[in-house]
């Protein structure tokens, strides 16, 4: 109760003899529950829409590839340049020997977002972020 309240919702209940109790949970319209994939970076956790990703890999870090000051890595024939979490948020990060790829994209425009490690699935709550954080860069 106490976190949906913290989110702007209330809940209430409505119990009829013989037929039970229904709880109905109310959230403001600026909130939206998604379906996320939770990832791993240099130890701090990520939420990414699953929405947005097509294909989770786990990709050796010897095959990585530089490609005009790209990284890439092989794809169905193709190569898929590469986004590392951890250089997006300028954190200080030791490669491991193996990583993950979220593919996220179209085929002709995907790009892997590489990570550490996929720690599982949760529905998540999403709302409005307020400024300062909405200037953030990679922060949505």
């Amino acid at each position: 109760k106490k976190a949906i309240e913290e989110l702007g919702g209330q809940i209430s209940l409505a119990t009829k003899v013989t037929e039970g109790t229904t709880f109905t949970i109310e959230l403001p319209l600026t909130l939206a529950i998604a379906e996320a994939l939770i990832v791993s970076v240099n130890g701090q956790r990520f939420a990414v829409p699953q929405s947005a990703v097509r294909e989770v890999l786990e990709v050796e870090s010897s095959s990585t590839k530089i490609l005009e000051n790209n990284e890439i890595i092989p794809y169905r024939g193709k190569v898929l340049p590469l986004i590392r979490l951890a250089r997006v948020f300028e954190m200080n990060h030791q490669r491991a020997d193996n990583f993950h790829v979220l593919v996220i994209g179209e085929e002709t425009n995907a790009v892997g977002l590489a990570v550490d490690r996929i720690l599982g699935q949760r529905e998540i709550v999403v709302r409005a972020i307020k400024d300062p954080l909405a200037q953030s860069k990679g922060i949505a």
